[in-house]
């Protein structure tokens, strides 16, 4: 029988090795994709934790450490997107940016804060599937550069997605866990997010300028070709803003997303089953994964053990327990995500004295700190792998962008934030 002790830290270990090949840009030796290694490492260690007695995690618990809430309003989110893409309003936003501008420039702002503003009534991951092809297609009828909008694309949904809580999973799971109401999170969290989204529009058109002043149309422009649903728009916008007057009163926001998403799939008609397959079900699978990967480490207790020595040294309390807060949440994004990372980080972030402000301060942050690599969000990978823009966009090719992006759109959030408090 193997000691509990050494099981535990070799439970650490298979945690550490299953993100590094989530984090991977490919994996030669085990190919079987993100979703994959995911479940595949959170059956490990349920399977390995039952030699670690009362450190294991039992199946049952396992299970039940899925969170329902935050899958269930991520599917109901995506639902929606796919409904407004198979309806034809991403065709339709593409056609009226065409008709307004042929400039990179107007466009690069447009693409940002549009991306933005979708993730911040739809999700993030959806926004970024659904979107980033069209915008490619643009890109082609004016003859601009690539990357600068692969980049406003992920980056602009990541700042724009924190204004509220359906904008994106870990915002979603903050809701779940913190009790806060969708109408107080956006009083605090809506000018913040969109004054963060606007310094990263400015600060992607500063990095990019160069890039940017040398394009030119090509010589044939490319047609935006799409067909239109009628019926289908109109239920879905509808159901859109039904959810979002629905949330803003304080309804279960799970519920509200299925429901909404309901109201698609009856307008959808025969297309229902063709509007059910456009949603990215392994994102499902492996948000799953993550909360089995996260329990079962928690359940070693290595996690509290280093929260309390943690806390030990400085409190959560005062400006430095703040500040250690948004480090944490900055740093610990890029190495386990943020959706595992605010898991872990539950029993401390709740023993701050204001919990509602530091909640708000999580989802906020944790946010913004996708930016600052490309592994800080599912979003970045999602729209790179959409665009297709592995070989342009690398680690360090992003990084070198996100850095001040992060940073500065972040001050500049937790400066209104400031602001209002003290109002």
């Amino acid at each position: 029988m193997v000691g509990a002790q050494p099981v535990r830290w070799l439970l650490l270990v298979i945690f550490l090795l299953t993100y590094v090949g989530i984090s991977a840009r490919r994996l030669h030796i085990f190919p079987v994709g993100r979703p994959s290694i995911a479940l595949i490492g959170a059956c490990a260690m349920v399977a390995l934790g039952s030699l670690a007695g009362a450190h294991g995690l039992p199946g049952d618990e396992a299970l039940a450490s899925v969170e329902p809430g935050t899958i269930a309003l991520l599917t109901g989110m995506m639902m929606l997107a796919a409904a407004l893409e198979l309806a034809g309003f991403f065709g339709h936003a593409a056609a009226w940016v065409l008709r307004w501008t042929h400039r990179p420039v107007p466009l690069l702002y447009l693409v940002t804060v549009g991306s933005g503003v979708l993730s911040a009534l739809l999700v993030n991951d959806a926004v970024c599937l659904l979107a980033t092809p069209f915008v490619m297609r643009v890109c082609r009828c004016i003859g601009a550069p690539r990357v600068p909008f692969v980049l406003a694309v992920a980056m602009g949904a990541n700042a724009g997605s924190a204004m509220t809580l359906a904008g994106n999973p870990q915002n979603m799971l903050v809701a779940r866990l913190s009790g806060i109401s969708y109408a107080r999170y956006l009083t605090v969290a809506g000018p913040s997010g969109l004054v963060a989204l606007g310094v990263t529009a400015v600060l992607l058109h500063w990095i990019f300028h160069d890039e940017l002043a040398r394009s030119s149309p090509p010589s044939d422009g490319e047609a935006l070709p799409f067909a239109t649903d009628r019926l289908l728009l109109g239920a879905s916008l509808l159901a859109l803003l039904g959810f979002t007057v629905a949330a803003l009163l304080g309804t279960h926001l799970a519920f509200g997303a299925v429901t909404a998403a309901s109201v698609a799939l009856l307008a959808a008609r025969k297309e229902a089953p063709a509007l059910l397959g456009r949603v990215d079900w392994t994102v499902l699978v492996f948000f799953a994964g993550l909360f089995i990967l996260v329990a079962a480490l928690r359940k070693t207790g290595l996690p509290d053990e280093a929260l309390a020595a943690l806390t030990r040294v400085i409190p959560p309390q005062g400006a430095s327990g703040t500040a250690l807060l948004i480090g944490v949440l900055l740093v610990g994004s890029q190495i386990v995500s943020n959706v595992p990372l605010i898991l872990l980080l539950e029993p401390w972030i709740r023993g701050f004295p204001d919990g509602t402000m530091a909640w708000v301060l999580t989802a906020l942050v944790s946010t913004l700190a996708g930016n600052l690599t490309l592994l800080g969000s599912v979003a970045n990978i999602l729209v790179i792998e959409r665009a297709g823009a592995q070989d342009e966009v690398g680690f360090r090719a992003y990084t070198r962008v996100g850095l001040p992006i992060t940073l500065l759109s972040t001050a500049a959030a937790l400066a209104v934030v400031w602001v209002l408090r003290s109002s």
